[in-house]
């Protein structure tokens, strides 16, 4: 009885647009309007991170490389053919 409860909660739309929440937050904290954070894969040391577009640049909060755009426009594009 409780898996079944538990599928049924999942399959429910979530209560909260996290996503409208997040995106008011962010341009809040920035003074403008950003979009919602983009997440790419570190190519050095495989760290997740995140970046607030429009950003010049990303900076790897592990190893401190710095990504371009366009190279987390080509890993976003390569995650989602």
């Amino acid at each position: 009885m409780l898996l079944e409860q538990l599928v049924q909660k999942a399959s429910q739309p979530p209560r909260y647009d996290w996503d409208a929440y997040y995106g008011w937050l962010f341009s809040q904290q920035a003074g403008r309007a950003v979009s919602l954070p983009s997440f790419w894969l570190c190519k050095k040391c495989l760290v997740v991170n995140s970046a607030c577009y429009p950003s010049r640049y990303g900076k790897c909060r592990s190893c401190g490389l710095i990504h371009l755009p366009e190279d987390m426009y080509k890993a976003k594009q390569e995650a989602n053919p």
